[in-house]
């Protein structure tokens, strides 16, 4: 039987900001899986904070947002995104939420991979794969990251 996922959150914690080594050390300890039940009642961003580096990564982190947009899969293009879709991107920026509510339905494995738009060619933001054996688990949450941007993005989502 074929599974679904539903994206319910992304949040940016730093959005794209080329190489700044002092920031990816400060992150690198940051756990790539979480589920709800570790937060201890805490929303993710407050959660997240309490790591060393966090608060300041996310104020380091340029004024200029991210043209973020989704795929399932691995391919950029706008015309590939399954978020927000007809070509939009969505401007996200370091400790900024979206919930798209989108569904993807897979077989075995999917993956789930973030964009930044740009002029010439489309940087990859990071990417998380979301796996059949999570049916039934309740909301899961992934880090995508990029190390070549300097991006953080955390994608909560649920498979049933």
């Amino acid at each position: 039987m074929t599974a679904t996922a539903t994206i319910l959150e992304i949040w940016c914690l730093r959005q794209s900001t080329g190489t700044d080594l002092g920031v990816n050390q400060a992150l690198t300890g940051l756990a790539a899986e979480l589920v709800p039940d570790q937060l201890g009642g805490a929303a993710l961003p407050d959660f997240v904070r309490q790591f060393p580096g966090v608060v300041e990564a996310i104020d380091s982190a340029r004024s200029d947002p991210d043209d973020l947009y989704m795929t399932a899969g691995t391919e950029p293009g706008v015309e590939n995104a399954i978020w927000p879709g007809g070509g939009a991107t969505i401007p996200m920026a370091a400790d900024q939420s979206k919930s798209p509510q989108v569904t993807v339905e897979f077989d075995f494995s999917q993956n789930i991979s973030l964009w930044d738009k740009d002029v010439f060619s489309d940087d990859h933001m990071g990417s998380i794969k979301i796996k059949e054996s999570e049916r039934g688990q309740g909301e899961q949450i992934k880090l995508a990251k990029s190390d070549v941007e300097s991006s953080y993005y955390f994608i909560t989502y649920q498979v049933d």
